[in-house]
């Protein structure tokens, strides 16, 4: 009867054992896919990005009146679009700012101007576009605030 029970004890412990070791396997394998789908996320924000100073080229060189050049502009448009419909379908959203405020842990500050009309901590401009999948920062957004 002590054998049985010793037997039994045993095979508990083995099974404890290689339970945990499924659930480690398991566990690394989900920040293995949360690492790589962080990584092409910020290839395709890298991307969006770039169409994004074309564009600003585009309208401060007056390129935008020339109609050929309007389609292709258009079909870039088209373009980030779906890249960023491609993020959204992964919980990945650019960051928002309803009350044009710097938000701690969302941004970073690259440039304070001073500016007596307005209050501090307001944003003047976004340099970069920040990105979050929940309430996981993928990347900060870039910003350029007022600091009185």
């Amino acid at each position: 009867m002590k054998e049985s029970v010793t037997e039994l004890e045993q095979l508990i412990v083995q099974n404890l054992k290689s339970t945990n070791l499924l659930k480690n396997e398991l566990e690394k394998k989900e920040n293995e896919k949360h690492d790589l789908l962080k990584d092409i996320s910020l290839n395709i924000i890298d991307i969006i990005d770039s169409f994004e100073r074309i564009e600003e080229s585009i309208i401060e060189k007056e390129y935008n009146k020339i109609d050929e050049v309007n389609k292709t502009t258009s079909r870039y448009r088209t373009i980030q679009k779906k890249l960023l419909s491609l993020l959204q379908k992964h919980g990945i959203t650019k960051i928002e700012f309803p009350d044009n405020r710097l938000i701690v842990g969302l941004c970073e500050v690259v440039e304070t101007e001073v500016d007596s009309n307005r209050k501090n901590d307001e944003i003047i401009s976004v340099i970069r576009n920040g990105y979050i999948r929940g309430k996981e920062l993928i990347r900060p957004a870039q910003i350029i605030v007022v600091k009185n």
